[in-house]
């Protein structure tokens, strides 16, 4: 039988008692728990990506809806103020607009001045 005192004069523990506070009694033990440790971990990690990518093709799929339906909705408004071609008229606008822009450029800013000087009485009169 051998003696359970080791070179150092150290008692070594039982490998019961190893195993009863937690640590494993061989080193393959140790590796095998550790691997196992990792391998749950690298399964909880995968499970958690796949939800996660369940979760974000979910919102993509929302907010797809919800830009369609505000395009809907952008559209449904523009016919209902603009009546049947919206786009037209909207584009007739901003030409006259540009239009009115080329010919007050071209007037002499005397005038502009003289005609904003007289708004700016009138509006003090008031």
């Amino acid at each position: 039988m051998q003696s359970s005192i080791n070179r150092d004069g150290h008692l070594s523990l039982d490998p019961d008692e190893l195993i009863a506070e937690g640590e494993p009694p061989f080193a393959d033990a140790a590796a095998e728990t550790a691997r196992e440790k990792a391998d749950q971990d690298l399964n909880a990690l995968r499970q958690e990506l796949r939800l996660l990518r369940v979760r974000i093709a979910a919102l993509r799929e929302d907010a797809e809806a919800a830009l369609k339906a505000k395009a809907t909705s952008v559209d449904a408004n523009a016919h209902v103020q603009l009546g049947d071609y919206p786009w037209a008229k909207l584009a007739a606008a901003i030409a006259a607009t540009f239009v009115a822009a080329r010919l007050v450029r071209r007037l002499p800013f005397e005038v502009l001045l003289a005609g904003s000087a007289g708004h700016a009485w009138e509006a003090r009169r008031r």
